[in-house]
């Protein structure tokens, strides 16, 4: 793989990710919009489109950045990264990307909870049950992003499984 192919898969998943985050924000705003609850509907529903429209651009147009990115001489240097470092790269930013979304939330939670009387005071599995998901998907976050190398294992292991190897076929001659 080359520096620029690097370059254009990134941009590539860059536009997947602006795609998915602007359908999820498109998913709060229609149910807004269908019962004119809030002023800014069609304020939220225009940004919301945007960036889907920059995700697709971002798909679309990759190859083109990848070339304004990377220069001329060093297009076809090949980069030394093998299969297992792509995955293992691939896990930790998956990790980072559940930790950077949970932590904001995460604070949001607690100060909620800190400043209200949000469930009752003296049901502690209420408060627990509220901060939960959250909780989770930071647990999981950070056990994705210290475990990714355990994780290319398992999925290596997960893929020949099964399959007979070279030294056991000797063995059995």
């Amino acid at each position: 793989m080359n520096q620029r192919e690097i370059a254009s898969i990134g941009c590539k998943l860059i536009g997947i990710f602006f795609v998915v985050q602007g359908a999820r924000l498109l998913s709060f705003n229609v149910p807004v919009a269908a019962n004119m609850i809030a002023d800014y509907t069609l304020t939220n529903i225009v940004y919301s489109l945007i960036t889907i429209l920059f995700g697709i651009l971002l798909w679309c147009f990759s190859g083109k950045l990848a070339k304004i990115l990377v220069k001329e001489k060093n297009r076809n240097e090949a980069v030394g990264i093998g299969a297992s470092d792509l995955q293992r790269i691939g896990f930790s930013v998956l990790g980072l990307y559940f930790i950077g979304h949970s932590l904001p939330e995460l604070v949001t939670k607690l100060a909620s909870l800190h400043t209200s009387n949000h469930g009752l005071p003296g049901l502690p599995g209420l408060r627990i049950y509220f901060l939960g998901g959250t909780i989770t998907e930071l647990l999981i976050g950070i056990g994705i992003f210290l475990g990714s190398q355990g994780l290319v294992n398992l999925l290596n292991l997960i893929r020949t499984a099964g399959l007979k190897r070279d030294s056991d076929s000797e063995l059995e001659e």
